[in-house]
């Protein structure tokens, strides 16, 4: 079984980025009908403390910190190794790129279509709840059958504090 885990937390836990990386960066395998597909995931985060919710009304103690996003990479590989689809968001690298993006690997790609693996197609926020709907579309078996209430739980949560897109 595969999970998050959490780099060191150095430093203040509130303010500073930390992150978090899924099955220590190896890529967690999953069955599709006739083959596999592997999945990499990391996100990075700060605590945030807030004394108003996005509405402006004063929070109480127990919303007072949020996890704010601040960056992800998300990665869908096939079983021969080729990236199938990567959404990903790095505001704060060196890349000139700062705006959520996806990436379209070689494989999906038609020579003659109007796609390049370099391009970065304009996405909005990408959450990995998004990314485990999307590899359900495309055949991989959901551990639990309700994953769809789950899913759109946690997505809900996720609309309700998030601060942007």
């Amino acid at each position: 079984m595969s999970q998050w885990v959490s780099s060191p937390l150095k430093g203040q836990l509130v303010g500073d980025v930390h992150s978090v990386t899924l099955n220590r960066g190896d890529p967690v395998a999953f069955k599709i009908p006739n083959d596999k597909i592997y999945l990499e995931a990391s996100i990075k985060f700060t605590v945030v403390r807030q004394e108003r919710d996005i509405y402006g009304q004063p929070v109480g103690s127990s919303e007072r910190f949020k996890v704010s996003t601040r960056g992800y990479m998300y990665s869908v590989i096939s079983s021969d190794d080729e990236e199938q689809i990567a959404w990903h968001w790095h505001p704060d690298s060196a890349s000139d790129v700062k705006f959520p993006h996806a990436h379209i690997g070689t494989a999906a790609l038609n020579p003659s279509g109007l796609l390049k693996k370099k391009d970065h197609l304009r996405t909005g926020r990408m959450t990995f709840e998004s990314v485990v709907f999307n590899m359900i579309q495309w055949g991989v078996t959901p551990r639990n059958l309700n994953y769809e209430t789950i899913l759109e739980a946690n997505q809900a949560t996720f609309d309700k504090w998030k601060s942007w897109g």
